[in-house]
């Protein structure tokens, strides 16, 4: 039997008719705006006409000629507008906290998007992180993104977008490299949708990196889109750039300091270098946050390159920059160097002694030139992708260089004068490292010990009205007798080629520590003048000296173990500060005969003075160069008592 359909009436066959029309045109728009035939895109920005990377993505001309074949004007000429994009062709970021890298050629615009999906995401955890965010005032306990949780669910979000230049052209001219490569620029739309980023675009943020490194916050909700353009290549240059971007809705995945190096040099021989962070943590020591650091094996690394490593310029900001490009790199993973040449620890050693990283960098050469910069790997206890931070943050380069003579050696890690850490007189010849600390610790210890058997006939355990001071005991006696003990004990070593006048020449009339020559005696005879502020009658002998016939500039302050022992040739002395000595003054009891040398008649020749400037003029334990923008590592100025009430003793002065 045949079923026979029911005839429809007209309104129901027009239903029929405009319900399958409508299909029609869904399956079109469909297959024309389905986002899973999205490509990545270097959009042509140069007008060329060539696409780049083989692909045709040259959407301009291709939408003028659409219209064109349509009737359609093209507007933008008469108006200046840009031209509107049907659908440009964009790079999809992978995820929240991701590394998105990609190759960028001269000329070119990449274009990517951010997906609704990814800014509507859950937050990620951070991960456990430093105790403290190192170095502020008042410790910071990580951020663990408890309030963003609110936020989570689809309402706007600031988003963190952070680029660094990994690779970059490189320089093929014949000529010496001067410059560094041109700077990538980072676009990041304003509004939500809006795909018409980059050079030409409009309602966007436009950010030029930085030495490799930039970022940009804005608040999202939609789709957003970025773009990353490449300039043209100047002469000389040659090759791409590679880029790694990254957003999140959590904090930066790249991070940079701009302003602060957060680290220092202590000092330099002719092959190694000591450097150190600065304070991380303000706590006491009997605090859970100072345990916590110290507990920290290696929370940061660093990376150095000598000077005339040009290709790190242009990337000093970027932390896979510098992974790429380094030429000396600590390893976490290598704590002793053994292998990276570069040994790491924490210690408390230095002013405050509140923990600090140091790195001990060998394996450099002679009378050269280095940069050197503090890195956090990720977030210092996880990297990588998925994590917040993850992609590490770079402090600002600090440079030094190596000492030239060959008799200066970098010795710290003492058992008594464990506060010392600097270059001293010594003799390749005759001591090593290990002999050389022996030497200076056992004569230090046993002069300490001579002292701290006449403090003992102090009766500082008494009443207060009994006791030699109501702002000073015999504890403040003892460290400040130990500071200037090992202070004036073992000498910090400068080059003797140095010219700095503010150095003290030793040893001038000893043969150099290799035994091949002396000074000549033109050198030997000149005049010298050891105490500028001295009396100036006539015949007085601080006028009539020469550097031969001086004790200041023919000895050491520490004969009996360096002239006889050590005998490392003519060297300068970056003297102990002067403060050292006033403040032993003022802490000690007055029956002990402490006293400081006047002006004219000791002083210029045995102490040193702080210069206001933040250079180091002279010598004190925990001192570092470049101190001036590191106000927690300054020392406090002892405020010096009358020279006039002192007993003149002249404390180590010769």
């Amino acid at each position: 039997m045949l079923f026979q359909c029911s005839k429809l009436t007209p309104l129901q066959s027009r239903f029929v008719a405009s319900f399958a029309a409508l299909l029609l045109l869904g399956v079109v728009y469909w297959s024309l705006s389905n986002p899973h035939f999205a490509y990545a895109a270097e959009l042509d920005v140069d007008g060329s006409g060539q696409a780049r990377g083989g692909q045709d993505h040259n959407w301009h001309r291709i939408e003028q000629a659409r219209l064109h074949d349509d009737g359609v004007e093209d507007e933008s000429e008469a108006s200046d507008t840009p031209l509107q994009r049907r659908a440009a062709a964009a790079t999809a970021i992978s995820a929240n906290n991701a590394p998105n890298l990609l190759n960028i050629q001269p000329g070119n615009t990449t274009l990517w998007v951010y997906s609704n999906d990814l800014l509507t995401s859950p937050s990620t955890p951070r991960g456990p992180g430093l105790p403290s965010e190192p170095g502020v005032k008042r410790d910071v306990e990580p951020e663990h993104y408890d309030l963003r949780k609110r936020q989570d669910g689809g309402g706007a979000k600031t988003i963190y977008v952070s680029i660094n230049t990994c690779v970059q052209p490189t320089w093929n001219a014949t000529s010496v490299q001067t410059v560094s490569p041109p700077q990538l620029t980072l676009y990041v739309s304003s509004e939500a949708n809006n795909d018409a980023v980059g050079p030409d675009g409009a309602a966007q943020v436009v950010q030029p990196l930085s030495e490799g490194f930039a970022n940009v916050s804005v608040t999202a909700s939609g789709t957003w889109y970025i773009a990353v353009h490449a300039p043209a290549l100047p002469s000389g240059f040659v090759g791409v750039w590679n880029y790694e971007l990254a957003v999140s809705h959590e904090a930066y995945y790249h991070s940079a300091d701009e302003s602060d190096s957060f680290l220092f040099l202590v000092d330099t021989d002719i092959e190694s270098a000591l450097l150190v962070t600065d304070n991380l943590t303000q706590q006491n020591a009997s605090t859970p946050i100072f345990q916590q650091w110290m507990d920290l094996s290696t929370p940061f690394t660093m990376f150095a390159a000598n000077i005339n490593h040009t290709s790190m310029m242009g990337m000093q900001s970027s932390y896979c920059g510098w992974f790429n490009e380094k030429q000396i790199a600590a390893s976490q993973s290598d704590p002793t160097g053994a292998n990276s040449g570069v040994q790491m620890g924490m210690i408390t050693r230095g002013l405050g002694n509140k923990p600090k990283e140091q790195f001990y960098v060998t394996n450099l050469n002679s009378s050269s030139s280095y940069i050197g910069v503090l890195a956090q790997p990720g977030n210092s206890t996880q990297s990588g992708a998925g994590v917040v931070g993850g992609g590490g943050k770079i402090w600002q380069p600090v440079g030094w260089q190596t000492k030239t003579d060959g008799n200066c050696a970098l010795m710290f890690n003492l058992s008594f004068c464990d506060e010392v850490a600097y270059a001293v007189p010594s003799n390749p010849y005759k001591y090593n490292i290990t002999g050389l600390r022996a030497e200076f610790d056992n004569y230090t210890s046993v002069s300490y010990q001579q002292f701290n058997y006449s403090l003992q006939q102090i009766p500082c355990n008494t009443t207060s009205d009994a006791k030699y001071s109501t702002v000073r005991n015999c504890d403040d006696c003892a460290a400040a007798y130990k500071q200037w003990l090992c202070a004036v004990s073992i000498p910090r070593c400068e080059d003797f080629t140095n010219p700095a006048t503010y150095l003290q020449k030793r040893n001038m009339g000893q043969a150099y520590f290799n035994n091949q020559s002396y000074l000549s005696p033109d050198v030997l005879n000149q005049q010298y003048t050891p105490m500028s502020r001295a009396p100036t009658l006539a015949g007085s002998p601080a006028y009539n000296q020469t550097f031969i016939s001086s004790l200041a500039t023919n000895s050491s302050r520490n004969w009996a173990i360096i002239d006889t022992l050590i005998q490392p040739g003519p060297y300068n002395e970056l003297l102990p500060c002067e403060d050292l000595c006033y403040s032993l003054v003022q802490s000690c009891p007055a029956s002990l005969g402490f006293g400081c040398p006047y002006p004219g008649r000791g002083l210029e020749a045995g102490y040193g003075v702080r210069s206001k400037n933040g250079t180091l003029t002279c010598s004190f334990l925990g001192a570092v160069y470049d101190f001036n923008a590191a106000t927690d590592l300054v020392a406090p100025v002892f405020k010096a008592v009358s020279l006039a009430a002192l007993v003149v003793i002249v404390l180590g002065v010769v």
